[in-house]
């Protein structure tokens, strides 16, 4: 995903940041309007002006699965979403380019394995440049001010949340639902980003209402797991040529 220029800290990929990385304590109402000599360069988010409640999965799709297909549905049910956009990154720059397969190539598996029309796929880092989550909801805020957005997570992330670029700027901005993975719940709920927001944090029974909530706002769901993942897709395709 990329508007604003690569900063010196990785993003989604759960690495050290580096010495210094600001972290914003609040988001300003004025921090979110989008100055009208950027306006061009934003992508259009249609006519429906709609309060849309939309879920956001950001990665890779280095392919899509039926896991990913798992948990946006099971976003749209526990959080009573409208859509779920995938947010296909054009190139992280913190994976390996040998081990990525094109992005029209990712994106096309990313529409196969969608089939639900409320999942939407969408190159909306493509147009924007940016390479940060943060930087992406800030750009959709000031860009779609009419839609509530909620960004869907593991809890693998959850655990590693506080290394990820201006973490707490992407706390202040959405609402944030993470999902069980197994053998990562404790050490998630654990975590410094969980407890610092500890007082933020809604309860499951309670999860349809999160996207109407001002952030900081986040609930953790535990729900059915799904075995497929993208690191084992890839082995046994290589596996696969090998043979």
């Amino acid at each position: 995903m990329t508007l604003f220029t690569p900063i010196r800290t990785p993003h989604r990929d759960g690495l050290p940041t580096a010495p210094g990385a600001v972290l914003f304590a609040r988001v300003r109402p004025n921090a979110l309007r989008m100055p009208a000599s950027e306006a061009p360069a934003l992508p259009r988010c249609g006519a429906d002006r709609r309060r849309l409640k939309v879920g956001l999965m950001g990665g890779s799709f280095n392919p899509a699965h039926d896991g990913h297909r798992h948990v946006a549905e099971m976003a749209i049910r526990r959080l009573g979403l409208d859509e779920v956009w995938w947010l296909v990154s054009p190139q992280n720059p913190l994976k390996p380019i040998d081990d990525m397969a094109p992005f029209v190539d990712r994106m096309a598996s990313a529409e196969a394995v969608a089939r639900n029309p409320r999942i939407k796929v969408k190159d909306i880092e493509l147009h924007l440049g940016t390479h940060y989550t943060a930087d992406t909801l800030v750009a959709l805020h000031r860009r779609c001010p009419n839609m509530s957005f909620a960004w869907i997570m593991g809890a693998d992330n959850l655990a590693m949340f506080h290394r990820w670029e201006r973490w707490s700027l992407i706390c202040r901005t959405a609402v944030i639902a993470v999902f069980d993975r197994p053998s990562y719940s404790l050490r998630a709920l654990a975590s410094r980003a969980a407890k610092r927001f500890a007082r933020a944090r809604v309860p499951e029974r309670a999860s349809r209402e999160l996207v109407r909530r001002r952030p900081p706002a986040w609930v953790f769901l535990h729900t059915r797991h799904h075995a497929a993942s993208a690191t084992r897709i890839r082995a046994q395709r290589r596996d696969g040529r090998a043979g």
